[in-house]
């Protein structure tokens, strides 16, 4: 699991991937840890069917 660390003074993050570097960069006093929010909304769109749509026969009254 990635983990981004920011550096405080200039704001620039780096990820590490290897427990032993997340390990040393958690006492690093210049790099905070960064918590991503995983719960993020998703809107889905609507999905449009391949092809012509289906004709619609229209009524009218007639006129007598």
């Amino acid at each position: 699991m990635p983990v981004t660390f920011r550096y405080i003074q200039t704001g620039a993050t780096v990820t590490f991937t290897q427990q032993v570097d997340i390990d040393s960069m958690k006492g690093h006093p210049e790099y905070e840890r960064v918590v991503e929010d995983t719960s993020e909304v998703v809107e889905e769109t609507p999905v449009k069917k391949a092809g012509r749509p289906k004709k619609v026969e229209a009524t009218t009254a007639e006129v007598a």
